[in-house]
């Protein structure tokens, strides 16, 4: 069993608990992954930062919204 692949290694895996689950938190496992070469490491790492910096100004977008909304329904119940 010494050759069996982590399944945590698995590409796959590793994408989606990078995209999907961790967030930037899974990019230890994108690095300690043997089946990663160097150069999709860096793409890997890049996507997940605009991926965030998306996330981040989608949640702030939102956010504003919502105080919007809840600004006008407090006005019209008075």
């Amino acid at each position: 069993m010494p050759d069996e692949e982590k399944w945590y290694y698995r590409p796959w895996v590793v994408i989606l608990l990078l995209f999907f689950v961790l967030g930037p938190f899974g990019l230890p496992l994108v690095y300690k992954s043997p089946k990663f070469g160097k150069g999709w490491k860096i793409i890997l790492t890049i996507a997940m930062i605009f991926y965030m910096i998306y996330l981040i100004r989608a949640t702030v977008e939102v956010t504003k919204a919502i105080s919007k909304d809840i600004t006008q329904l407090r006005a019209v119940l008075g």
